[in-house]
């Protein structure tokens, strides 16, 4: 699951650039990748908060271990890497809304915040298939927005009454 924001810093900026580039043939498709490549980013906030939780067990087990209080602790302000992690769980949330989904301006703001930070290790341990793990997840999301008639280029038909004569 780290691997999707490193597959994101890498894949998003191609996109956005194929999707503003005003003479590229498959631009339609590339804005349909673009917004399948944000929706994917759900997964990885998923996977944050998980470690969140992780670590604030691990953390409550070694405070019951050691004897502390929790009262002895001294407080925590929030720093750079917090508000980061922050941004990171939140903002991709915004991409369930549709009209986020299908302009770049959101995965702009995401990329930033990414590059900001640093985009972890590059770890190449089994690369392959990380990438082709990153690959199928991206047919699946992709296939599930076409269903779905979510894509951008895809029209969705209004849902009211027709009048029968």
């Amino acid at each position: 699951m780290a691997f999707i924001e490193i597959a994101f810093a890498v894949t998003a900026p191609f996109l956005i650039l194929l999707s503003w580039w005003k003479r590229f043939p498959y631009r339609a498709y590339a804005k349909a990748l673009l917004a399948v490549t944000c929706l994917i980013t759900i997964l990885y906030a998923v996977f944050l908060v998980q470690q969140l939780i992780d670590m604030a067990q691990l953390a409550q087990e070694l405070i019951k271990k050691s004897g502390m209080k929790i009262d002895d602790l001294p407080p925590v302000e929030p720093d750079a890497f917090f508000y980061r992690l922050m941004s990171m769980i939140i903002l991709p949330w915004l991409f369930l809304i549709r009209k986020c989904r299908n302009t770049p301006w959101l995965a702009i703001i995401l990329l930033v915040v990414i590059y900001a930070g640093g985009t972890g290790s590059w770890n190449d341990y089994n690369l392959l298939f990380k990438v082709l793990h990153y690959l199928s997840l991206f047919c699946a999301v992709y296939a599930l927005l076409w269903l779905l008639r979510e894509l951008p280029f895809q029209k969705r038909k209004k849902k009211g009454y027709q009048k029968i004569s």
